[in-house]
């Protein structure tokens, strides 16, 4: 059980006993900072509360209930920007239901600080008092935003943050990584398994990696073609950085589609009854929508990561402190760098921290990137 979760060994303990004791809440809260792996983990610990095995993770009802295919573990995603009070109202129809081949049924909320105040106070009443065989697992990056009387009404699994090296033994672990790459990627993910996990499983993970690189060294006046060298010299940095990202997240968008219609064709197999075979396909269909944004909105974090990290290098280059430095496979480029004031690259990391915000409020992707790029011909004056 928990195998696939990286770290939290204390988290693994306290509910693995709370399993074994049947002494699990009827609600539980998972916070913490992003990718530290709480969906992963309120979907491992769903799944061992719906499959008989008590979640092996090696039998085919751990395996549908992973797949999403299990009728007594339903996950509550945002539709838009928010979750919203007919979701809930679902939910609370079904609350009396007996559960339908397991013993539980249970509801994972990601990004619980998306309900809005109608469906975050339906919720409520269920949260206090649910039937005996209903549990919500719910999860948040935020939790400071989510309402004061959810949280409360929960018990609070707060997630550690992650060591380098706990992220790079789970790239080996689980995914077969090698461990020179492993430790690489562990260093540039700081501590997000979920980024690190994402960078392991793309095969074009290594080539996006060095073209970002390269219009990063251009964005801060690098050593001619970035790391990498040549491609791309033709272009201001600022709009080939965002044809770049733009290029990616088509790609995304195609594989979220692909992945969604061999979903559908699971799901219609899986449920004999039409009614609820249509729901499913409608979730589905829903579910990569929203998953296809999702994808997008990430890809622009990790390509903002990427550039942070490389000023991040030079600003530590900058300070006298090169053994801080992230891609210590690009050390000979940072070091051919025209080095700036340290107040420049601190100015930019601002910058770029500003844009995640901006991200994170659902603003408009192209926009967002695009002012940034312009406070960054502001600051190097480009």
């Amino acid at each position: 059980m928990f195998e696939g979760v990286a770290g939290q060994a204390r988290v693994k303990r306290v509910l693995e006993r709370a399993l074994r004791e049947d002494r699990l809440s009827h609600a539980y809260l998972f916070a913490g900072q992003e990718g530290l792996g709480k969906l992963e983990l309120a979907r491992e610990l769903g799944v061992a509360l719906v499959a008989p095995c008590g979640g092996c993770g090696a039998c085919d009802e751990c395996e549908r209930a992973r797949r999403g295919l299990h009728p007594d573990l339903a996950v509550i995603e945002a539709e838009g920007d928010e979750i919203r009070i007919g979701q809930i109202q679902t939910v609370v129809a079904d609350l009396a239901l007996r559960p339908f081949t397991a013993t539980r049924r249970v509801w994972v909320i990601p990004e619980c600080e998306r309900l809005n105040d109608p469906a975050a106070n339906k919720l409520l009443k269920s949260l206090e008092e649910p039937p005996a065989h209903v549990h919500f697992l719910l999860v948040s990056d935020r939790v400071e935003r989510v309402k004061p009387t959810i949280v409360s009404r929960c018990q609070v699994i707060d997630l550690a943050p992650i060591s380098e090296a706990e992220v790079a033994e789970h790239l080996v672990r689980v995914h077969g990584v090698p461990g020179d790459e492993a430790a690489t990627l562990a260093r540039l993910a700081r501590g997000s398994v979920d980024r690190a996990a994402r960078l392991a499983a793309d095969a074009r993970g290594p080539r996006r990696r060095e073209q970002y690189l390269v219009q990063a060294a251009r964005l801060v006046g690098g050593p001619a073609g970035g790391p990498a060298g040549g491609e791309g010299q033709t272009r201001r940095p600022g709009p080939a950085f965002i044809a770049l990202l733009e290029a990616e997240t088509a790609a995304v968008g195609e594989e979220v589609a692909v992945r969604a219609a061999a979903e559908i064709a699971a799901t219609e197999q899986a449920f004999s009854d039409k009614r609820e075979r249509e729901r499913r396909v409608k979730a589905v269909e829903a579910r990569a929508k929203r998953e296809q944004l999702r994808r997008r909105r990430l890809a622009a974090l990790d390509a903002l990561d990427l550039l942070a990290s490389w000023l991040r290098d030079l600003l530590a280059l900058s300070c006298g402190a090169p053994a801080t430095i992230l891609n210590v496979d690009r050390r000979a480029s940072l070091e051919e760098s025209a080095l700036a004031a340290p107040e420049v690259y601190r100015r930019l990391l601002g910058i770029i921290a500003a844009t995640r915000g901006d991200l994170y409020l659902n603003i408009d992707q192209k926009l967002a990137l695009q002012a940034m790029m312009v406070r960054f011909e502001e600051v190097t004056g480009a």
